[in-house]
């Protein structure tokens, strides 16, 4: 499953009323050339399926269900598409309004820090505004972050874990993935047991403060990464938040990688310099950590 997001300006009732998707394969620039457009482009790699996040005057007010692959078709006979040349991509879609639209300034901050760099093309310009884009393509976890958000990633997450995997999920491993997206069941267990009950950097061992957490995001894996122990580290609540937010990572030797997004004064309340290494890791650990350190741009 693919996420992507589209801006609807004078669309937005065709997307909504008309159940489609349309945007043009291309452009002619004031001398005559032909232009493509990445925004453009991404409509044709929508596939059945996908969801689509629509925006509109400044929300989040939809969320779309590609009903096929996209397809090659002709300008709409619409005024809102008559700027544009006659043919171009479509797609055809199950629109569904949100019951609570999400304000994009609501999500900017936090999705420019995570996000925004993996998006294609870039949702957010330098002031925290959308880009007049059409169609961004958008990571997998941020894509789940905006069901999330929205409060509605419980209607998506069965079809999200049918993603993970080509083979039919039994019920039990259905469970196990649901307790394991938030750091609980057979995951929390094994990784209580692979760290001793401690936390992995510091040493914490109050449980209540102990967090199972994925090292290759539970969003970016497959059903056996979601549950695969050595895709976990048991880390102390705020160790956690660091490691999930990209402000810290670890080398192949366990080493603590800072983020420069993570002030001095900030490391020193935090007591980074006291905590600098995970011991014990396994060939698997490394392997997961090399994708987390690829993710958030760690050298």
């Amino acid at each position: 499953m693919q996420f992507f997001w589209v801006n609807l300006g004078a669309t937005h009732k065709e997307a909504k009323n008309g159940q489609f998707l349309w945007a043009p394969r291309s452009s002619r620039s004031k001398h005559g050339k032909e232009q493509f457009r990445t925004h453009w482009d991404n409509v044709a790699k929508v596939q059945t399926g996908d969801l689509i996040f629509c925006y509109h005057d400044n929300y989040i007010r939809g969320i779309a269900t590609a009903r096929g692959r996209s397809y090659i078709a002709e300008r709409p006979p619409r005024p809102s598409f008559k700027e544009w040349q006659n043919e171009g991509h479509r797609v055809d879609i199950s629109y569904n309004e949100l019951k609570r639209p999400m304000r994009s300034d609501d999500i900017a901050e936090i999705y420019m820090a995570r996000f925004d760099a993996r998006t294609k093309p870039r949702l957010f310009n330098s002031a925290s505004g959308i880009n007049q884009i059409y169609m961004a393509s958008l990571p997998a976890d941020a894509g789940q972050f905006l069901l999330e958000q929205a409060g509605i990633f419980v209607d998506y997450e069965d079809r999200i874990i049918d993603a993970g995997s080509p083979q039919k999920i039994s019920s039990t491993t259905r469970t196990a993935l649901i307790e394991a997206r938030v750091g609980q069941g057979a995951f929390r267990s094994g990784l209580l047991s692979r760290w001793n009950s401690k936390c992995a950097l510091t040493g914490l061992k109050n449980p209540s403060l102990l967090v199972a957490s994925h090292i290759h995001a539970w969003s970016l894996a497959d059903n056996a990464g979601r549950l695969d122990i050595d895709n976990g580290l048991l880390l102390a609540a705020h160790i956690d938040r660091l490691f999930d937010s990209g402000l810290i990572s670890f080398s192949q030797n366990g080493d603590v990688l800072i983020s420069d997004k993570l002030k001095e004064q900030e490391r020193y309340i935090l007591r980074l310099d006291e905590f600098t290494k995970i011991g014990q890791l396994s060939d698997g650990n490394r392997r997961y950590l090399a994708k987390h350190r690829e993710r958030f741009s760690f050298s």
